[in-house]
């Protein structure tokens, strides 16, 4: 996965207003990108639990 720039730019100014703490580019882009695998991780986790539901039903 990649983010752009203009992704990077983003999630500094949220990060900013939601720690009070600038980050550089390149902080920004390794937090960013574990935030996205995180994501990623927990909504297959979801997809499979809800698959594992509807097959029970």
């Amino acid at each position: 996965m990649r983010l752009s720039d203009k992704q990077i730019a983003e999630f500094q100014a949220l990060y900013k207003k939601h720690f009070g703490k600038d980050i550089s580019k390149d902080e920004a882009l390794e937090k960013g990108l574990r935030l996205c695998r995180l994501l990623e991780i927990v909504s297959r986790a979801i997809a499979y639990e809800q698959n594992q539901s509807a097959r029970n039903t």
